[in-house]
């Protein structure tokens, strides 16, 4: 009797056990967290608001926290569900001095507000579900998309720094322009480089999110709509290259009518040279 009691409470002894992926995440997130803040004291104004724009961060060491300290029943949605929230975190931090990002005044920064707080919400939504319930285990080259995108972030840096350099040598080229079109080379160049270590899925939407982001001012709507497309496109190897083109065509169009005169962004159709 005592040997099947045994048998049987191995197995669940075993599911309290918290892999080592647990600790990594947790110490990770932590870091990150208690990050934000001394960050922010370099691009504040003061120590003051330096601190309070780092301070969108902080939220992250709680869920560190409970990686270190609870069992999580369903890695797969915890992790996936505290990525949301960074996303979403990231999102209020970077557009926080936008107007109609506070009170009920409604201007360019209403709909990336509105998107962050549904994202956020969503995420601790996934979150809870990671805690409460049960779902498979972490398996091999589970955070490699996620790594592969942080290197494609990463990969920028360099970039802005020496843009200003890089801008000399091209004459009558602003600095923007530079830093679009050598982003956009380098981190195209790097995603088909990582597909042989990560998922292709994530490296190529990371990818296209970018370098929507670096080239949208300096190349404008139109041709950071099509490029960003295209890209992303290339996320499974079973795209169909005349469909996606022309579909492609059509999304930025669309995008082309929504953001100016829908929703009146401030965005420039065109390049500005």
């Amino acid at each position: 009797m005592s040997e099947g009691q045994g048998s049987a409470g191995a197995p669940a002894a075993r599911n309290v056990v918290r892999g080592p992926e647990a600790f990594r995440v947790g110490i990770i997130l932590i870091v990150v967290a208690l990050a934000g803040p001394f960050i922010g004291l370099f691009f504040g104004k003061g120590i003051s608001d330096g601190i309070l724009h780092g301070s969108y961060s902080l939220p992250l060491a709680v869920f560190g926290v409970i990686a270190l300290m609870l069992h999580i029943r369903s890695p797969r949605d915890y992790y996936g569900g505290v990525a949301l929230i960074a996303v979403a975190l990231f999102a209020l931090w970077a557009g926080n001095d936008l107007p109609g990002m506070r009170g009920f005044a409604f201007g360019p920064g209403t709909a990336p507000r509105l998107f962050a707080y549904c994202l956020l919400g969503l995420g601790v939504a996934i979150v809870l579900a990671g805690l409460l319930t049960d779902g498979p285990p972490m398996e091999d080259f589970t955070f490699s998309g996620t790594f592969g995108g942080a290197v494609l972030v990463v990969a920028l840096i360099p970039i802005y720094y020496f843009a200003t350099q890089i801008g000399k040598l091209i004459p009558n080229v602003s600095h923007d322009v530079v830093v679009a079109g050598a982003g956009t080379l380098v981190v195209v160049a790097l995603a088909f480089l990582l597909t042989n270590v990560a998922p292709r899925g994530p490296l190529f939407i990371t990818a296209a999110t970018i370098i929507f982001a670096i080239a949208v001012r300096p190349l404008g709507l139109i041709i950071a709509s099509y490029v960003s497309l295209v890209i992303s496109a290339n996320a499974t190897r079973d795209v169909r290259w005349v469909e996606a083109l022309v579909w492609c065509a059509v999304l930025t169009a669309f995008c082309s009518v929504l953001f100016p005169y829908g929703l009146n962004l401030p965005l420039q159709l065109w390049p500005r040279f």
